[in-house]
């Protein structure tokens, strides 16, 4: 039998039998089963599913076999060969790391597939009855799918970026933790898809209005592709960074690009529907400013080199006849790549309060550009702190970091938390207001919606606590960050010049020895 190409992989053949024995596979599809069989029996005779709550109590089992259980399966495995040495010898062999991506990305999770399967005739079931359509059937079934995939490929990466030897629970547990806050209103909000399904609901994707799916299969297709080039990368060695420089300022113009898309004037793509508020445009642009910040905070950590990276690089340009290696290199510091991911985060922050204005007028008012500028700094600062940490204390730079990440950004909250025991409302006091906004994660949120309402003097002195943080970072990391680079330099000519007279000079070069070459 003539096997495609794209299954003939022997990572996902392997998988295929490990995960697919009879004995476990038979007992994980009976309980499936069973459960299916005693949600139907007791929902008909009272009649849920003509209101749609059968289907969602399936579709609940499907997000969990494949989102949360698919997912795990994904870490484990990825862990699991990491941690095992198995990998490397997956490295050296005449697979490609695509392959080898796709083989981990399809074969960890296939029981889960399976088990998603034996649901299907009950599901089919329900269909029949009337609740939902089959084309209502469709899209959640594609959005349930792009969501399996974004997190089993985020816990495909996270799995390549863990260290040898550790598991990735943190990954599970953060997961976890996430699915329990978002739980209880996801599980109000399912009983209703079986009708929401079958509602022709529109997404606006810049200015055009589109089915909700097809937004949704837009907007997930480009993340996708960002996750497996980043494991591709990271599948080929782990001594690469999860994205080149120039890969990382691409992801961030994208994941923009689709951000702005989806807020679009605001409509949502609703031609008939009723302009939007003024402060809903507000909060949809405080949204996009939030996620815009992350994205640049995010990037950074997949393109900045260390200290023993700084060094290779330097050993490279060396031998290269260099002075220095170019400013896009991955193993070169990461100045010009946070001022290039800082001018696209302003770009990308004002054309979206553009797109959103109410009035139309194409301005920023003074609340949303001192939030702009915050959001801008603090990702400069911060990126800078991680790139000095890194440089500077090498393998426990990133333990001083996450101090660093604790001691500006959360306990400036806990701190105002505690203040504001003692507060006596009505009081006029806004001292503790003053302590939360030093944490640029409250700061940015509270200029765009233009401080305290009811305290005008308490304006600018919030002002000054959520801008002058940032920018004080960002002038001391940045020089720090100069001092240490020229710190670096001297210890790695002194390494060179050491290596060099190490060596036996060669026979032809000037002032060695001419007998050594009759030697030779």
């Amino acid at each position: 039998m003539q096997i495609p190409d794209w299954l003939d992989n022997p990572i996902l053949v392997k998988h295929i039998r490990s995960r697919l024995r009879p004995p476990a596979l038979g007992a994980g599809a009976g309980a499936v089963a069973l459960l299916c069989l005693v949600i139907l029996a007791t929902s008909l005779p009272q009649g849920f599913y003509r209101k749609g709550n059968t289907f969602a109590l399936y579709l609940m089992l499907q997000t969990i076999l494949l989102v949360i259980m698919g997912s795990v399966q994904v870490g484990s495995a990825m862990s699991q060969a990491k941690s095992s040495g198995i990998l490397d010898f997956h490295r050296v062999t005449p697979l490609s790391p695509g392959r080898l991506v796709i083989g981990f990305f399809l074969g960890a999770p296939i029981r889960e597939y399976v088990l998603y399967a034996v649901t299907l005739p009950f599901v089919f079931y329900c269909i029949a009855l009337g609740e939902p359509t089959f084309l209502g059937f469709i899209n959640l079934t594609v959005a349930l799918f792009l969501a399996a995939w974004l997190l089993q490929g985020v816990a495909l990466l996270n799995g390549l970026l863990v260290p040898a030897g550790k598991s990735t629970r943190a990954f599970v547990g953060g997961a976890s933790v996430l699915f329990l806050f978002i739980g209880a209103p996801v599980f109000f909000a399912v009983f209703q898809s079986g009708r929401l399904a079958d509602i022709p609901f529109r997404l606006g994707f810049f200015g055009l209005s589109l089915p909700w799916i097809a937004v949704a299969v837009f907007v997930s297709l480009p993340l996708l592709f960002i996750l497996y080039l980043a494991s591709v990368r990271k599948m080929a060695s782990d001594s690469n960074h999860p994205l080149s420089k120039i890969q990382g300022l691409l992801a961030l113009a994208t994941v923009g690009l689709l951000l702005v898309g989806v807020v679009w004037k605001g409509d949502f793509g609703q031609p008939n529907a009723n302009p939007p508020h003024p402060d809903d445009r507000r909060t949809m642009t405080v949204v996009v400013l939030y996620l815009l910040a992350l994205a640049g905070l995010m990037l950074p950590t997949m393109v900045t080199a260390n200290r023993a990276e700084y060094f290779k690089g330097l050993w490279r340009a060396q031998k290269l006849g260099l002075k220095t290696l170019s400013a896009w290199d991955d193993l070169a510091l990461n100045r010009w790549f946070v001022a290039a991911v800082s001018l696209m985060v302003l770009g990308l922050c004002t054309w979206s309060t553009y797109v959103l204005d109410p009035a139309g007028n194409r301005t920023i008012d003074r609340n949303m550009g001192l939030a702009i500028a915050v959001a801008v700094i603090t990702v400069a600062a911060t990126a800078l702190a991680l790139q000095f940490f890194l440089l500077q204390f090498g393998r426990m730079g990133a333990t001083f970091f996450a101090l660093f990440l604790f001691v500006t950004w959360l306990l400036p909250i806990l701190a105002g938390i505690l203040l504001s025991l003692g507060v006596t409302w009505g009081s006029g006091a806004y001292y503790h207001f003053i302590a939360f906004n030093l944490s640029p994660v409250v700061g940015v949120g509270t200029l765009a919606n233009g401080g305290i309402a009811g305290i005008p003097a308490a304006r600018t002195a919030i002002e000054a606590a959520a801008l002058v943080p940032p920018l004080l970072y960002l002038f001391v990391f940045n020089s720090l960050l100069t001092m240490a680079q020229r710190q670096a330099m001297r210890d790695f000519l002194l390494s060179s010049q050491g290596a060099r007279q190490a060596r036996p000079a060669h026979p032809l070069e000037p002032g060695a020895d001419p007998r050594a070459l009759e030697l030779t």
